[in-house]
């Protein structure tokens, strides 16, 4: 029998901290959605996923998939997919570095140029929606999360069970 996403938040919910991934990935899934939302409705022509590793190569040039995927806490594999979609759509190229075969140097092209600035328009409307949430919340969720990732890569999950 399928569960309705009410019935799941239901269990989430009751079962609480322990399912706190499967809660956080919910909200990551929500702001894709809602931010695709707005990039079309701002006429962006971009998978909103494809934003941050594209706004990286926009404004840092040069950068190889390895730097970029670093940069972005990315692995490997997911960053040189997303690279191959932002080429696909003609806003990325990836050329070999001459004096590094095995490097790939990835550059905006000309048709990004617009696109960078669409981008910018919505990350600075994002900025100021996140901001009042954070405010409606009493919270800083990004700060919130980049303090908790800091402290679980110090002390893993089973470091912590152990103490």
């Amino acid at each position: 029998m399928m569960t309705s996403s009410t019935e799941n938040s239901d269990h989430l919910t009751r079962v609480g901290r322990p399912f706190l991934a499967r809660r956080l990935a919910q909200l990551h899934e929500l702001l894709a959605e809602q931010g695709q939302e707005l990039m079309q409705a701002e006429g962006v022509d971009l998978d909103a996923r494809l934003g941050s590793v594209f706004h990286l190569v926009a404004t840092r040039p040069g950068l190889s998939v390895a730097e970029l995927a670093e940069e972005l806490g990315l692995s490997h594999q997911l960053a040189t997919y997303r690279i191959k979609k932002l080429v696909e759509a003609g806003l990325v190229s990836q050329d070999r570095d001459p004096g590094d075969r095995t490097r790939s140097i990835l550059q905006p092209t000309a048709k990004a140029r617009p696109v960078i600035e669409q981008l910018e328009t919505v990350m600075s409307q994002l900025d100021k929606v996140y901001a009042a949430l954070f405010e409606e919340l009493g919270v800083d969720l990004l700060d919130i999360t980049s303090r908790a990732r800091k402290a679980l890569t110090e002390t893993s999950l089973l470091e912590r069970t152990k103490s």
